[in-house]
């Protein structure tokens, strides 16, 4: 049976999942919801892999420490095109509402009577 999800392997055998100097940084992340995402998105596709200073971020989130995301060498190329695919569609926004201004002047206009009420009301002005 193949292993699937290395973290979940504690056994300490002579035969390593990742041995020394096989792996591969695929991609650093600042934020572990986001280094988790991305593992779970290449676990899904059949490429094991391991997040490296996860625990360490968690804990002292101050430091801003980086968490990399390796992969074996073998599985580096797909994991790299994966992930591409998933930035890609996370940046593809929609067109810019023509109303834009349109509704940038109503909020500072509300912004504005809401002043205005507030004043009324704590001086009893108008």
């Amino acid at each position: 049976m193949a292993k699937n999800d290395i973290l979940d392997d504690f056994e300490f055998d002579a035969d390593p999942f990742f041995e020394d100097g096989s792996k591969e940084v695929v991609a650093k992340y600042y934020s572990p919801l986001e280094a988790e995402v991305a593992a779970s998105r290449l676990r899904s596709e059949g490429i094991p892999c391991f997040l490296a200073n996860s625990t360490a971020q968690s804990v002292l989130p101050h430091l801003h420490l980086l968490i990399r995301l390796h992969v074996l060498p073998e599985d580096l190329d797909r994991a790299r095109e994966i992930l591409t695919e998933a930035a890609i569609d996370a940046q593809v926004a929609g067109p810019e509402p023509k109303d834009a201004h349109v509704l940038t002047l109503m909020a500072v206009g509300i912004g504005l009577l809401l002043a205005l009420m507030l004043v009324k009301a704590m001086w009893g002005i108008f």
